[in-house]
């Protein structure tokens, strides 16, 4: 489990995944968040019981509550964690809308990545 802090599980061979990993360090000043890729031994505890296909395909994030969740909805939760966009984060997560916005664009970002690679 995460214990108190936060784990971002992230693909360590993603431009901008690792954009996203950096942005959230500098942004996490209370250090609550510990970055973990994908394909590490040390993230197989928390993700092998995802499918390959799952595990690999979007980031997952692990709160102090111990629930794992993915893309959008994994964004706005690490996002929860930061200080300065705490309040943003609840914001988002407290209606529909918030969440459904948030994995579109999770979903345009992935789409994006996958043409850049090509």
């Amino acid at each position: 489990m995460a214990g108190r802090g936060w784990l971002l599980f992230y693909d360590a061979d993603c431009g901008l995944c690792t954009f996203f990993r950096n942005w959230v360090h500098r942004l996490d000043l209370r250090h609550r968040v510990r970055s973990i890729p994908l394909g590490s031994r040390e993230a197989d505890p928390y993700l092998a019981r995802l499918g390959h296909d799952r595990r690999y395909g979007s980031m997952h994030t692990l709160g102090p509550d111990g629930n794992l969740v993915s893309e959008g909805r994994a964004v706005l939760r690490i996002l929860g964690a930061l200080p300065m966009l705490g309040g943003f984060s609840r914001l988002l997560r407290s209606g529909e809308r918030g969440t459904v916005a948030a994995e579109l664009a999770y979903t345009a970002l992935v789409t994006l990545r996958i043409a850049l690679s090509r």
